[in-house]
């Protein structure tokens, strides 16, 4: 099992892509714990870089609902 995070990206370019891959966006966990954990750190990073939600999947497959990283 590995989890990792789907992003929605309304507006996505190559800088776009590039600056996720920094952020660690494409990486995969060994448990939902630890994938909460880099999304605590990064996510007004993710925000900052036009992700609009995010939703935790494992193996793949959404086990969460999105969540919308817009402001309130």
């Amino acid at each position: 099992m590995s989890f990792s995070w789907i992003l929605t990206v309304p507006h996505n370019s190559p800088a776009v892509a590039d600056a996720l891959v920094e952020l660690g966006a494409q990486q995969t966990f060994e448990s939902a714990d630890e994938a909460d954990a880099w999304f605590s750190e990064v996510w007004e990073d993710l925000a900052e870089e036009g992700v609009d939600a995010v939703t935790l999947a494992e193996d793949g497959n959404p086990v969460r609902p999105p969540m919308s990283l817009a402001e309130a």
